[in-house]
Formats: C-alpha cells, sequence, structure tokens
C-alpha cells in the first residue's frame, strides 16, 4: 500500500517531527524530503528521498550533475538544482574556516571535502607572509593535466600579493601516495616559486588521508 506524507502518522512527517523535535532528530533521509518537498504518485517524498540515498550518499550530491539527479523519479530540474545545492553547502560546512594556516593539521581541516570529490581537482591557498590566506582558488584536472597551469596558480598569486601559497589535490582512487607526475609538478612549481618570489610551502595530496609532499619527500631538502 502507497501512502502520502498527509497519510502518515504526524510524528512522521519530516516538517512536524522538525519543529517538534529539531533538526538533529531528524534521519537523513527526513532531512532529504524537506528539501525535495513533495513526493509522486504512488511514492511519497520519503520514499523517493530513500530511493535517492540508496544510490548516492550525502556527500556525493554535489558531485552528481543536473542531468543525473533528474533521472530520479519525481525530480525535475528545480529539485535537481535545489539538491545540488544542498549537497554544496553540505560539503562547505564541513571545512572549517580558519584565517590561518600554521601547520599542517589546518591545512587537513581546509581540505577534507576533498575526500568526497569523484573527479581530480586542485585548490590552492594564497597567504601573506604572516600565513594569514589571502584568496582560494580551486581548478579542475589533476595537476599533471593541461588544465591546471603554473602560470593560472601564480597569476592569482600576484593579484592578492600573496608572498606564498599551499596547493593541494585529491585521488579520487583514495591513495594518497603521490605519483611521479605529482612529485616533477610539484618540483617544477617549487623552482618557478622561488624566481616569482613567492614561496611553496606544502602540496597535500588528499585521498582516504592527506599526505604532505614537504613531509614525505625530499623536495624542500
Amino acid at each position: 500500500m502507497d501512502y502520502t506524507v498527509k497519510e502518515l502518522p504526524e510524528s512522521e512527517r519530516p516538517r512536524e517531527k522538525l519543529e517538534e523535535r529539531g533538526v538533529s532528530a531528524l534521519s537523513d533521509v527526513e532531512l532529504l524530503s524537506i528539501i525535495i518537498r513533495t513526493g509522486i504518485q504512488g511514492k511519497n517524498v520519503k520514499e523517493l528521498s530513500s530511493e535517492i540515498l540508496n544510490e548516492v550518499s550525502l556527500d556525493g550530491l554535489a558531485d552528481r550533475s543536473l542531468s543525473e539527479l533528474k533521472d530520479f523519479d519525481g525530480i525535475s530540474r528545480v529539485k535537481a538544482g535545489q539538491l545540488l545545492a544542498a549537497g554544496e553547502l553540505g560539503r562547505r560546512m564541513k571545512r572549517t574556516e580558519k584565517e590561518k594556516l600554521e601547520s599542517f593539521a589546518d591545512v587537513e581541516s581546509q581540505v577534507e571535502d576533498m575526500k568526497f570529490l569523484e573527479s581530480e581537482k586542485a585548490r590552492v591557498f594564497y597567504l601573506n607572509s604572516g600565513n594569514e590566506i589571502l584568496a582560494e582558488k580551486e581548478f579542475d584536472g589533476s595537476v599533471s593535466s593541461v588544465e591546471l597551469e603554473m602560470r593560472d596558480i601564480f597569476e592569482e598569486g600576484f593579484t592578492s600579493n600573496a608572498s606564498a601559497l599551499i596547493l593541494a589535490h585529491n585521488h579520487p582512487s583514495g591513495k594518497s601516495k603521490p605519483t611521479e607526475a605529482d612529485l616533477e609538478f610539484t618540483e617544477e612549481l617549487i623552482e618557478l616559486g622561488e624566481k616569482l618570489d613567492i614561496g611553496i610551502l606544502d602540496h597535500a595530496i588528499v585521498g582516504e588521508k592527506v599526505t604532505s609532499l614537504r613531509k614525505s619527500s625530499d623536495l624542500w631538502k
């Protein structure tokens, strides 16, 4: 037998439950139900939400395209956009806002969300002499791909008047061991940074864990 949300006991309706017991009492399915709002004929919104979360984790919502999310029953283009926005908000909230990067632990807190990305991206933090974050920029593609050009990295450094930068990029495979391409790119980045008077403080590789090339390689020695 199929139920609409109105036919469910009031205690099981997501909005009523939120009002009575607070948002922390809601399950992932119920939270998603509030975003999606309505179901379709034969399926209430909680059933739709459950189907989505059986295939896509909350962390993975932001990695799906609009067309992929629209493939789910009852998900229009508008609702697909809402899901993407919710996924990206959740990802950003995982990152600890910090004005300074004074240790590798600080860097880890800024890049842990990259563990959940399904494609390679690079993130660069531009710092002043006191390690305060002046700017942050993301690039699509791996450090060895033509999509990430050194001139693009340093261009933002000049724009923000940075004295140093920290690079991070993810390995969707989950392996945080640097590849030969990672090492070669980092070595070239350090050499160019010295010529341009912008120090390269570290290159973090994000897999299931986060590896510091400064600690694990001899590139800075």
